[in-house]
């Protein structure tokens, strides 16, 4: 929101004379403004040829009315906007800022700077000997202010969820966390939160990762948020049939020199269904090994993973997903429980918003859609994605995702683990923990994700870090969202 300001002026061309003869005294206006004396004398020698400068830009009102107290010459104010930011930190990295004239340098403001940028006007005024302003002679040209942007995030959902965020950071002295919440349907983006997060009224704030946008720039590999995918592909390319059973006991051997893959424990004969629910990597990775390279690429692709989501978000990154010719044996096996690619939290909101739908993909947006003219598409088969929601279910009911579990609304979510890749080397000791919901699961309306990244207190989990947030999250959101329960 943009408030009118008066910012100072002075003619320094005219007062400059009178100025070093002494036969004016503004030290009580540079002490309104907190200006040394020495500072202005220096601009008022650079710059003794000017008839306008600006001496401090978008004064608040009572420092306005001190000044036209002074009633001093060749001193007058002219008007300009001031951007003010009711959103604060819960909003910041997303909003983004402006400088000083209002130009976008981050965030929604940058990329809709040339439709909230305001035009200035021009008008014809006589002055008294003075300087001042005495009677409006003409307007040359009419001040048009900038166009509105009507945004589909929640400012009361942004904030529960950003305090949310900050307490879990806190309690699990993690680097930060991320939250997405889209209604499923439309496309919209409810919610779109960072915690670390900055102060848009404090510039000494504005520097460092705490500006980014992390839901859109930072890169992570998805882990086990990835196997739905894994099972559709699977289904649809017929690799893998829904009753199928697949020991994983003795765990899997990526390749022919590898040591096998093992789960965190053992976790026997799985069908699909206990695949995702348990979360098995033995499992994952044993049906994308019988599912052709290309299938999994494909359905992937579909689901924009290493694509544009053309948002026009600044700083977006569009994550990796390597051509399925470029795979090796390890990789082919891995990607089946999410290692070897890299996404963002929105491009893995997306995947599953298309999940949601049933296969049927929408476009993202954080502009509220004020009609129903919009394309969707259908990229997956409908049934079977219903299958795999019936899966996630089951996930969050008995599996590993237990803690998201809501009172009176079913979920279909999936859980994801991830280490943390630096320099080419996985840590034992740094993890990602991820969990993606979908609500209410018999009518999707809502899919929720969520990334904690490297929590250092206690055991990394999706289900133990991430789940717990979805659950407190959604509890308050779906309230607030008059979403009616479908569970009594």
């Amino acid at each position: 929101m943009s408030l009118p300001k008066k910012t100072l002026c002075i003619n320094i061309r005219k007062i400059y004379k009178p100025y070093v003869k002494k036969e004016i005294n503004l030290n009580k206006l540079l002490k309104i403004i907190n200006l040394s004396k020495s500072k202005f004398n220096s601009i008022v020698k650079n710059n003794k040829s000017k008839q306008e400068y600006y001496l401090k830009r978008k004064l608040n009102n009572e420092k306005v009315e001190e000044i036209k107290n002074l009633n001093l010459p060749y001193i007058y104010f002219i008007d300009e906007y001031h951007r003010v930011y009711l959103g604060g930190e819960y909003f910041s990295n997303v909003i983004g800022f402006t400088d000083i004239d209002d130009n976008g340098q981050d965030g929604i403001e940058l990329a809709k700077d040339k439709h909230l940028q305001s035009t200035k006007g021009i008008k014809k005024v006589r002055k008294d000997n003075l300087g001042r302003s005495v009677e409006l002679l003409d307007i040359v040209k009419e001040p048009k202010a900038g166009n509105n942007i009507f945004l589909s995030m929640d400012k009361r959902i942004q904030f529960v969820g950003y305090k949310i965020l900050e307490q879990h950071v806190n309690k699990t002295k993690a680097d930060s966390a991320s939250l997405v919440l889209i209604k499923n349907k439309t496309g919209e983006i409810i919610s779109m939160i960072n915690y670390p997060s900055f102060n848009p009224d404090n510039r000494k704030e504005i520097f460092g990762r705490r500006v980014q946008n992390l839901t859109t720039s930072s890169l992570f590999e998805p882990g086990s948020t990835i196997k739905p995918f894994t099972g559709y592909t699977a289904l649809y390319s017929g690799s893998h049939n829904i009753n199928d059973v697949i020991n994983t006991s003795h765990g899997f051997k990526l390749t022919k020199n590898s040591k096998p893959l093992k789960d965190y424990k053992n976790l026997g004969f799985l069908t699909l269904e206990g695949i995702i629910e348990k979360s098995s990597n033995v499992g994952a990775a044993m049906i994308a090994k019988k599912t052709k390279k290309e299938h999994i690429h494909d359905t992937l692709k579909k689901l924009d993973f290493g694509n544009n989501l053309y948002t026009g978000l600044p700083g977006s990154q569009n994550g990796n997903l390597k051509n399925y010719e470029e795979w090796d044996q390890a990789l082919h096996g891995t990607l089946g429980y999410g290692y070897g690619l890299s996404t963002t939290l929105l491009h893995l909101a997306n995947a599953y918003t298309t999940l949601a739908n049933h296969g049927r993909k929408v476009e993202l947006t954080y502009e509220k859609r004020l009609d129903d003219d919009f394309v969707t598409e259908q990229i997956l088969d409908k049934e079977i994605s219903k299958k795999i929601l019936k899966m996630m279910e089951k996930a969050v009911n008995t599996g590993t995702g237990k803690k998201a579990k809501l009172k009176n609304y079913s979920v279909a979510g999936k859980t994801g683990t991830a280490r943390i890749n630096k320099g080419g080397d996985y840590s034992a000791f740094r993890h990602n923990a991820i969990f993606v919901g979908i609500t209410p699961a018999s009518n999707p309306e809502y899919v929720a994700a969520i990334i904690i990244r490297n929590p250092k207190n206690g055991e990394a989990a999706g289900g133990k870090n991430a789940a717990p947030i979805f659950k407190e999250f959604m509890s308050h959101a779906l309230n607030l969202l008059e979403v009616y329960p479908d569970i009594k």
